[in-house]
């Protein structure tokens, strides 16, 4: 898969020719006046190239709103989302909401999802994390599993192209042997946002990752919380200048993230910084050939 670089390139290139646009769901009482946030959506499917959807926000009662969907063509397997967004690290930025995957085929899959959003104004120096994931996963009368394996992890977060926290990490498997839901919790940086994380130069992705077996849906609700100190915010007037935030309304001074010294000791800084990752689940062996037969006669979950 393409690096973030590309994916955040995608975003600020207005998407010319690089991306679909998803279907959006209906918008009651959605703000006429057309919003400028745009973030993109990738869905790839074992070793397939990523599909890459542009998610346009749009102000529904005074909330930034991505809503939409993607059914692949060919009927194999179908996303949604539906985030309430604030971009704007001042007072905190967050992101609530939920992703499904739905795998429609017979048989197990793997699914990579994410999501890849600006902030404005971006923060130079360190910054602050702090959140919640809720992992569902509904299965058919046959039952069903989600599973990661080591090294990897249902849902993480990464701060432009640095893997910030994860939760639910493998080895992970949950499920069930009939119909019904079966449901794992994970928070970290409490109180909101505590969790010490790199400077964002562009934005933040959120993955969600997992083997879902034929029939079922992996849902994903997030809250997630990202701030720092004002003193490091920088305003992006445009990507390559950003002008630096002034709380008095003067003295405001362009900079340019990634060309000066200051930069380079921030990049320097975040690859010298501990990144915390979830604590490693019980090991639990998963077949690499399992069908549902297999799955369904487990039934196995980890909070």
């Amino acid at each position: 898969m393409k690096g973030l670089s590309t994916t955040f390139a995608c975003i600020t290139l207005l998407f010319g020719g690089l991306a679909s646009v998803a279907t959006a769901a209906g918008n009651a009482g959605a703000d006429p006046t057309a919003s400028d946030h745009r973030a993109i959506v990738e869905i790839r499917v074992d070793d397939e190239a990523p599909r890459r959807l542009v998610a346009t926000g749009t102000m529904i009662k005074g909330d930034l709103r991505f809503v939409g969907e993607h059914e692949d063509p060919s009927g194999t397997f179908k996303i949604t989302w539906n985030w309430t967004a604030d971009l704007d690290p001042t007072g905190n930025a967050r992101l609530d909401g939920k992703a499904s995957i739905h795998n429609l085929t017979g048989d197990r899959h793997v699914y990579d999802m994410r999501a890849a959003f600006l902030l404005d104004p971006v923060i130079s120096n360190a910054s602050k994390l702090g959140g919640s994931v809720r992992v569902t996963l509904e299965m058919d009368q046959a039952g069903g599993v989600v599973d990661v394996p080591m090294g990897e992890s249902l849902w993480e977060i990464r701060l432009d192209e640095t893997s910030a926290r994860r939760l639910h990490t493998g080895p992970f498997m949950m499920g069930g042997g009939g119909a019904g839901t079966a449901v794992a919790d994970a928070h970290f940086g409490a109180p909101w946002p505590g969790f010490d994380a790199p400077a964002i130069e562009r934005g933040f992705t959120m993955r969600h990752h997992g083997r879902i077996t034929s029939g079922d849906k992996a849902i994903f609700e997030t809250e997630l919380v990202i701030g720092g100190d004002p003193e490091h915010f920088v305003q992006r007037r445009d990507v390559e200048s950003p002008v630096r935030v002034d709380g008095t309304g003067s003295g405001r001074r362009v900079i340019e993230l990634g060309r000066t010294n200051s930069s380079r000791d921030i990049r320097s800084n975040r690859r010298n910084r501990s990144r915390g990752e979830g604590s490693p689940s019980r090991g639990i062996s998963v077949s690499k050939t399992g069908r549902k037969s297999e799955a369904s006669r487990k039934n196995t979950s980890r909070p």
